[in-house]
């Protein structure tokens, strides 16, 4: 495929060839520029030396170096008002296409993408819809069976789940005992549990102070034996939702009905127009 089609078929790649070219082209009237700006020094230079030079010849050269300045000047002047602006605001077109080209493709690509899945949901929606109902009578149908057996059980069988509680909902949970053991615990001498027990020293509660570690007051603690219990506190069931409660809408309403004609009696001064439905 030529290089070309690739182009016709991409415009951000368009976009960006014609913004590295706005990038060549303002690259390029810096560079003469500066060649310019080199020129009108040396062209400044050979005007002094004509100017301060002997001979008859002095003034021939001086004329010549002057209108070689003064073209060197008028090429700086044309490039600062006129040259470099103008590359400067092509390069910024170049960019702003740029962005506008990726806009223009993603679009296009979301224009696209929602045209297929437009299609596939006309086209399988109802299916699924009935499928759906299908499923959801069944399930009823099952469920009024379930609450007829419950409200009839044998005198052996436990009540009968629902259909979708197994599948859905998560049963709550007893509280269960990790361990359960006799430990000595320590206790101040005014019967307080002793919340760091590694400050306890020969028996007695080591108080710090900024760091040191001193006595403020005879603290002699004790050994008390407590039954340890550790557990995981109960959980409440989590009851998911059910099939009942979330019916598919329809693909499409019924077109709504249009209102009754309406006849207004309007001056003749007043001008006839048409609205759109």
């Amino acid at each position: 495929m030529a290089v070309t089609d690739i182009l016709k078929r991409d415009p951000v790649a368009a976009a960006r060839k014609a913004h590295e070219a706005a990038q060549r082209g303002l690259a390029n009237a810096k560079a003469k520029r500066d060649a310019a700006v080199a020129e009108v020094l040396s062209a400044e230079r050979a005007q002094t030396a004509a100017a301060t030079a002997d001979g008859e010849a002095a003034d021939g050269v001086l004329e010549s170096a002057t209108r070689r300045l003064r073209d060197a000047r008028d090429l700086v002047d044309a490039f600062d008002r006129r040259v470099t602006p103008a590359a400067e605001a092509a390069l910024a077109d170049a960019e702003a296409a740029i962005a506008d080209a990726e806009r223009h493709v993603q679009y296009a690509a979301a224009e696209a993408q929602a045209k297929a899945a437009r299609a596939k949901l006309a086209k399988e929606y109802p299916d699924l819809q009935r499928r759906y109902v299908e499923l959801l009578d069944l399930v009823t149908a099952a469920d009024a069976a379930v609450d007829a057996a419950n409200s009839n059980l044998p005198a052996d069988a436990s009540p009968l789940p629902t259909v979708e509680a197994p599948l859905r909902d998560h049963p709550a949970q007893p509280r269960r005992i990790v361990s359960d053991t006799i430990q000595g615990i320590w206790h101040h001498q005014g019967g307080a549990r002793v919340i760091d027990p590694s400050r306890i020293v020969n028996g007695k509660y080591q108080h710090r102070s900024s760091g040191a570690v001193h006595h403020l007051t005879a603290d002699h603690c004790k050994l008390v034996d407590k039954r340890v219990v550790v557990s995981v506190p109960a959980t409440p069931a989590a009851i998911g939702p059910r099939l009942a409660s979330t019916p598919l809408p329809p693909l499409k309403l019924e077109a709504p009905k249009p209102p009754p004609e309406k006849t207004e009696y309007l001056s003749p001064e007043t001008a006839g127009r048409s609205e759109a439905a």
